[in-house]
């Protein structure tokens, strides 16, 4: 009789359990159905996925339910609860890698670095050769910026196992050809690895390790840095906490400061009218300081990413620069201004317009690309910008 009721005691728990488990399970399919969805996840800094459209292609193609298993993932209620429990119990298993970031040594998070996407990129390759030889008088550039786990494989996890960046630059180099002139900042920033070069909870690099670059540009380009005006470090915030905390839910608590370098004597310095161009709105800095009241207070450079900024200067020139770019660039601008009478500035992922109309009517005396390598070997906007002033 004991062990019949013991038996009848267990199977009660089991169903209570189970109830317990279904009701939970409704309930989030019930918040789920009733939420609204995002466009913008200020954590992350990101888009996120929308509602895809069914169509008979994707469906076949099995696009449709991979676009629709992201979309879902994007807009899980109560997402960021989620991820960080998840970042909570990795860790306690020994687990050091989250949505593609390593949790490194000394605090840093280390975005792995990206496999090329081979078509696209040898087609961006080609487009930029094709772009090269159509305005062969005019000298261009290429700065690929390495990322922080390759210059700070160092601080890397343990066993952990990434890309050789290394190597995809040297074919990349090489498949550009003398044509176009390549900035070596790799060689530059490892030089420096044991300074605050990179962010420790962010993507980018900082604007100490953009300042080591703009010197190796500076040299390549031939500039004459005796324009260049003294420059101080300030200190604009201390509570800067970034993207890859938000994306692997390692070190939310982590803050560290941002750094502008400004003129000593500002009298000594061009002074800047900046345009951007699709926003209609123009100002007398290259700083937004209300991005610092907001999560991703990097963005303060050159108030973020825009698909055309047209910076006038009062320098001392005629030159004209045209920088294609990804956000890498954003917190290296401020180096160039006293070099060039106007910088225009193209994010391909953003902009619909006519290159050779720039050429031509802004007169561009050189050009740049600068990229960090993550977003150049991944990218599926320059070729058709370079092609038709259109992107894919």
């Amino acid at each position: 009789m004991k062990q019949e009721g013991n038996k009848r005691e267990k199977l009660h728990k089991k169903k209570i359990m189970a109830l317990l488990f279904l009701g939970m399970m409704g309930i989030i399919v019930l918040i789920n159905l009733i939420s609204r969805d995002k466009e913008f996840s200020d954590k992350e800094n990101r888009m996120l996925e929308q509602k895809p459209q069914i169509t008979l292609s994707g469906i076949e193609s099995g696009r449709f339910m991979d676009q629709y298993e992201a979309y879902k993932s994007d807009q899980f209620a109560g997402r960021n609860l989620w991820v960080a429990l998840k970042t909570r119990v990795d860790l306690l298993v020994g687990k050091r890698e989250s949505n593609g970031v390593f949790k490194g040594k000394k605090h840093y998070l280390l975005e792995d670095i990206a496999r090329p996407n081979e078509e696209q990129m040898q087609q961006n390759l080609e487009t930029i050769r094709e772009f090269e030889s159509k305005y062969d008088e005019i000298p261009m550039y290429m700065m690929l910026v390495p990322n922080a786990a390759n210059i700070l494989s160092d601080k890397l996890p343990n066993f952990a196992v990434t890309e050789d960046q290394n190597e995809v630059f040297e074919g990349i180099q090489k498949a550009l050809g003398e044509q176009i002139t390549w900035v070596d900042v790799s060689k530059t920033l490892a030089a420096h690895k044991k300074e605050n070069i990179y962010y420790r909870t962010d993507h980018h690099w900082t604007t100490l390790g953009a300042c080591y670059a703009y010197q190796q540009l500076a040299e390549t380009m031939n500039l004459d840095t005796s324009k260049e005006p003294k420059l101080t470090e300030y200190a604009v915030t201390s509570t800067f906490n970034g993207t890859l905390s938000a994306t692997s839910g390692y070190e939310t608590g982590y803050e560290e400061p941002i750094y502008i370098y400004a003129p000593k004597n500002e009298d000594d310095a061009p002074k800047v009218v900046v345009n951007y161009v699709e926003e209609q709105k123009k100002t007398a800095t290259l700083y937004d300081s209300s991005k610092l009241e907001e999560k991703d207070k990097y963005a303060m450079f050159l108030s973020g990413n825009h698909a055309t900024v047209d910076i006038r200067t009062t320098a001392d020139t005629t030159d004209r620069l045209l920088l294609i770019k990804d956000s890498y660039a954003n917190c290296l601008v401020p180096f160039l201004t006293p070099y060039y009478r106007e910088i225009i500035i193209i994010d391909p992922r953003y902009y619909y317009g006519n290159l050779d109309e720039v050429m031509a009517e802004n007169k561009i005396t050189s050009v740049l690309f600068l990229y960090n390598g993550n977003t150049f070997v991944e990218d599926n906007s320059i070729s058709g910008v370079l092609q038709n002033g259109e992107t894919e």
